[in-house]
């Protein structure tokens, strides 16, 4: 890390304070970057990139540098007792959802011991692509035992999940764990959510019970690290 790059992140930082009061929110290209303040692209990519790490701004494939949006404060332990949208438009965003995918599998080895079933159990294989304001946030792998939840795939699955699972399947899901690591972008994630490859993001896998203590879901999220802030015992519910 070199000192021109910190020097010149201190100004830029300054700069993203003006840009956004002044309601701009795409950078300049590195080049004319790099010509402003007198440098290679290399150190201005440096500079760039200690940013992105502190959340500050973003990279989006093809498009350039953003400075980012206000961030989603977001509480893992109260998911499931309010949605995704309930939360998201509390705090003034307009959410959306998207299923990229669902598919039919069988458990193997591994997703039976993690679901605590016996190999072989029919499973549901959903992905879905979450946006705020229109800008992809997080990437959700929802694996569900289909031998509790049949015919799921005729339900709009761009809503609650859990509420259609009231509704539709008399389950009440309830928390059984969850885990937060840093983790990076897998490369089919990073491209749905228009992030290069092997950004960091913050990866959330949970297990739910049903109100029989059967496991039935196992999730695993990808957050882009610089659009949520994590606070524990935030909920509106």
């Amino acid at each position: 890390m070199s000192t021109l790059a910190n020097s010149i992140k201190t100004k830029l930082e300054q700069n993203i304070v003006d840009w956004r009061l002044a309601g701009v929110s795409k950078l300049p290209s590195e080049r004319a970057l790099s010509e402003r303040h007198n440098t290679t692209r290399v150190t201005i990519r440096e500079a760039l990139r200690l940013l992105e790490t502190e959340g500050l701004i973003f990279r989006e494939n093809r498009r350039g540098w953003f400075i980012a949006p206000p961030r989603l404060t977001y509480d893992p332990s109260a998911h499931g007792r309010i949605s995704f949208v309930d939360y998201a438009s509390q705090q003034g965003f307009k959410p959306s959802t998207r299923v990229l995918s669902i598919t039919r599998s069988t458990t193997d080895k591994y997703l039976a011991a993690a679901m605590q079933t016996t190999i072989g159990k029919p499973v549901y294989r959903i992905n879905r692509l979450r946006s705020l304001d229109a800008r992809p946030v997080l990437f959700e792998r929802i694996i569900l035992r289909a031998d509790l939840l049949p015919d799921l795939e005729q339900h709009d699955l761009e809503t609650s999940l859990h509420a259609l699972l009231r509704k539709a399947y008399a389950m009440t899901p309830e928390k059984a764990a969850f885990e937060i690591s840093v983790s990076s972008l897998p490369d089919d994630v990073a491209e749905h959510l228009s992030a290069p490859s092997g950004l960091s993001s913050l990866k959330f896998k949970r297990k739910y019970c049903n109100q029989h203590g059967i496991i039935f879901e196992y999730d695993q999220e990808y957050w882009r690290h610089d659009a949520i802030s994590v606070n524990f015992g935030f909920s509106n519910s």
